[in-house]
Parts: C-alpha cells; sequence; structure tokens
C-alpha cells in the first residue's frame, strides 16, 4: 500500500470525506424541510467559496469539493425529493454567487470593506 501524496492527491481526499460528510448530514436531517434549509444555504456557502477563489486558484480542486458534497448529500437524501433537493441547491448558489457579483455581499478580507 502506497502512501498518500497531498500535494497531488489532496483534492481527491477532501472530496472523499466532504462526501461522507454530505451523505451523513443528509442521513442525520430527518425533516425534509430542514433538508431543504441545508442543502439551500450549503449552495449559498459553495458559492462564496467559488468567488473568492475563482480568479486567484485552479478552480477544478474546489469544483470537486462542492460536487463531491452534493453527491453525498443527494445519496444520503432519504426524507427528501433528491431533484428538489439539488434545484434548491443550485438556487442557493446561484443567488449568492450573483450577490456577491454585485457586491451586494462583500468579503470581509477586501479593501474597501474597511473603512
Amino acid at each position: 500500500m502506497t502512501a498518500i501524496k497531498w500535494e497531488d492527491q489532496w483534492p481527491e481526499v477532501f472530496t472523499f470525506f466532504l462526501l461522507v460528510l454530505g451523505f451523513l448530514i443528509s442521513v442525520f436531517v430527518r425533516s425534509a424541510a430542514f433538508s431543504y434549509i441545508t442543502i439551500f444555504f450549503a449552495g449559498a456557502v459553495a458559492a462564496r467559496g467559488f468567488y473568492m477563489r475563482r480568479y486567484k486558484e485552479p478552480i477544478l480542486p474546489f469544483i470537486l469539493l462542492i460536487i463531491g458534497f452534493l453527491i453525498g448529500y443527494l445519496a444520503g437524501s432519504i426524507w427528501a425529493n433528491r431533484f428538489l433537493a439539488l434545484l434548491l441547491f443550485l438556487i442557493g448558489f446561484g443567488l449568492s454567487y450573483y450577490l456577491h457579483l454585485k457586491k451586494i455581499i462583500t468579503i470581509f478580507k477586501s479593501k474597501s470593506f474597511i473603512k
């Protein structure tokens, strides 16, 4: 068995971790309404991270992390409609990305935030 090369394989390892985490979160959330709220906010947080990293770093590893969490969450979504959960994730992602793009929601690290 070979050791993990962290500098090369960190996206795959963390994607698997987020896949398992998304699965566990969705299994433990027994209410469909709370599941929909959770996945909406997960989409909003994913969009914030995507917006912060879109031009600074290679974006593909971060997209893999988002997709890993989403697949894990949808796989464990027993009490909620998977299509509706995916739709709410995409709406949360799109809304948060739009609000960040129009500077309605700002990043705390930005220079114009502190006056």
